[in-house]
């Protein structure tokens, strides 16, 4: 009973964090050596503003198709559907400006 009773605690700890690992969405904009992708979906917030992150992409972040063809950073597009994972678990909350986070990896969903 005390393990059913640990596994449902942490279920519900990791259901209500704000942690992500990854985000889903369009880049906005691309600038030296980031890209711009909204982030409201992560936001817990009642407001209707749109959240932006931005992401920092170094040498080590792979770039990649679906298919699994590796791109460029100069490959990027905007309006480009995007999905990022991050090298550690990220947590935004409402009144930070423009967050930035480092993605371990990119994956080009639509372009």
């Amino acid at each position: 009973m005390k393990k059913l009773i640990f596994i449902f605690s942490i279920i519900f700890i990791t259901a209500c964090s704000n942690e992500s690992h990854s985000i889903y969405g369009e880049i906005s904009s691309i600038e030296e050596g980031s890209i711009n992708v909204g982030c409201s979906d992560l936001v817990s917030s009642k407001d209707d503003i749109g959240y932006s992150c931005t992401i920092k992409i170094t040498n080590e972040t792979l770039i990649k198709t679906q298919a699994g063809e590796v791109l460029t950073f100069d490959e990027l597009n905007i309006n480009n559907i995007v999905s990022v994972y991050f090298k550690e678990p990220i947590s935004l909350s409402t009144g930070t400006e423009r967050p930035t986070f480092e993605a371990k990896e990119i994956t080009v969903i639509e372009n």
